[in-house]
């Protein structure tokens, strides 16, 4: 049986990979000006992709790097020989009084907290601004500044501080309702991450400043008990012997 002898031409029309490389040179032949256009603009695109995650990285190290020596103002000690700049003497900060370092400190997270509307150091700002203005007295503004903290979405935890503190302020101010309802939310909350023994401690203190004796004995002595297999045990006790009129445990 004789065999058939196939052209050059015709074993490379049935090799389908062959059939391809010919049909993407032909692509690169007509069209190859807006092939290059689109590959630069992959190529710039990637480029700028790269450029924006080292400056957002160093943004976000430059924040919190601020952010840092703000809280560090925040906790510095007070020193009557202090000098104007706060770290003259040394990295750890320090004032010749309280106004000082707190208005040191309101200055700082006040730029920052405008800088960043959003995000974790935007909300850490406003939270120290809220504990800086309550030092002060200035208590429209912490409440504002707290206010926006515990509904804010970027850092849970801080809402729930923020929360602790707001509930505080209102029981220091009489709002016993207002500071109770903040409290058992945060208890019955499952999400919440802050002690409940501590939580705990602060509802009984709405419930003693009530008069409301029983409640307060009530959630003391079970946090007492819950408390045995962790913390706070020791401060659960001390409440409750005031409470009760008794000797504190020692």
């Amino acid at each position: 049986m004789g065999t058939t002898k196939l052209t050059r031409k015709e074993i490379l029309s049935e090799d389908p990979v062959h059939e391809t490389i010919i049909q993407i040179v032909e692509i690169f032949r007509t069209q190859g000006r807006t092939i290059a256009m689109v590959a630069v603009g992959v190529a710039v695109l990637a480029l700028a992709g790269y450029l924006g995650m080292d400056y957002l990285e160093a943004r976000e190290q430059e924040s919190q790097h601020q952010l840092g020596r703000a809280i560090d103002l925040y906790h510095a000690r007070i020193d009557p020989n202090a000098a104007d700049d706060p770290f003259a003497k040394g990295p750890e900060a320090s004032f010749k009084n309280e106004t000082a370092k707190y208005q040191a400190a309101i200055k700082e997270l006040s730029a920052l907290a405008s800088k960043f509307a959003v995000g974790k150091v935007g909300v850490a700002s406003r939270y120290y601004l809220g504990l800086c203005y309550l030092h002060l007295g200035q208590n429209t503004d912490a409440l504002r500044a707290l206010e926006q903290v515990r509904n804010n979405g970027s850092d849970r935890t801080l809402a729930y501080l923020a929360k602790k503190v707001l509930a505080k302020y209102y029981l220091n101010a009489g709002n016993y309702k207002a500071s109770q309802e903040l409290l058992d939310g945060m208890i019955r909350d499952p999400q919440c991450d802050l002690p409940k023994e501590d939580l705990n401690l602060d509802l009984a203190r709405v419930y003693q400043a009530q008069g409301k004796r029983d409640e307060a004995l009530k959630i003391l002595r079970k946090t007492r008990d819950d408390a045995a297999k962790g913390g706070f045990q020791s401060e659960v006790q001390q409440e409750l012997s005031k409470l009760e009129g008794g000797p504190s445990a020692k």
